[in-house]
């Protein structure tokens, strides 16, 4: 399962990876507070050594218990953390947002902006929060695929092609230019703008985190 622990004042967060053999255990009460137990004390020691609890844990199980990754998130000046863990804790999301002020960051509208967009990165899996910060060699990649199925059409045609492919992806692979799953007329990046002008104060996404069980770190 993943395991998340944010503080009470939202000004730094943690998700970890908890693995163990059985579905069985991993609904168990037991095994569920240990991951949360875990990330709590990861949030406060990252370097803490969790081997004796691990331990112990496996003798009260009786199943072989891993804990394979975690990762901590803490916002630049006047933001917050945020967190979503899914239903059956096999995906969860951290989000760091920007939001210009401390009042800002204690405002509810805000507060619930940052669930809801935690909850889409749940969803949607995006790769990065704008097209700045796309990996250039996913970036060209794309331009292969797209170059390869204009092959043969004239040379403005392909350039053409190949844009509107990257616009595509970057539509699907931006965190700022997608829909927003509980309102697909409007993008993140526009969901953020009408926030702001609301409450006042420039909110931006920062960063984010999603794990999900048994990906690759």
């Amino acid at each position: 399962i993943i395991a998340q622990w944010v503080s009470a004042d939202k000004s730094k967060g943690v998700l970890v990876e908890v693995n163990c053999e059985t579905d069985f255990v991993a609904k168990n009460e037991d095994f569920v507070a240990f991951a949360n137990g875990v990330a709590q004390r990861l949030l406060d020691e990252p370097e803490a050594d969790l081997e004796s609890e691990r331990t112990e844990q496996v003798a009260k199980i009786g199943e072989n218990i891993r804990i394979s990754r975690s990762q901590k998130l803490e916002p630049k000046d006047n933001g917050l953390v945020e967190s979503y863990v899914h239903t059956g804790a096999k995906v969860a999301v951290l989000l760091s947002m920007g939001t210009g002020s401390s009042s800002a960051s204690a405002d509810s509208k805000v507060l619930s902006l940052a669930k809801d967009m935690c909850m889409h990165i749940a969803a949607t899996s995006p790769v990065c929060v704008s097209r700045d910060d796309v990996p250039a060699d996913l970036v060209e990649k794309e331009k292969d695929i797209a170059k390869a199925q204009a092959e043969g059409k004239p040379p403005q045609a392909i350039e053409k092609i190949i844009q509107g492919k990257l616009e595509k992806y970057f539509s699907n692979a931006c965190f700022l230019e997608q829909p927003f799953v509980k309102d697909p007329d409007q993008t993140i990046k526009q969901l953020l703008h009408a926030a702001s002008q609301e409450v006042g104060s420039e909110l931006s996404v920062e960063s984010f985190i999603r794990f999900q069980v048994g990906e690759d770190s």
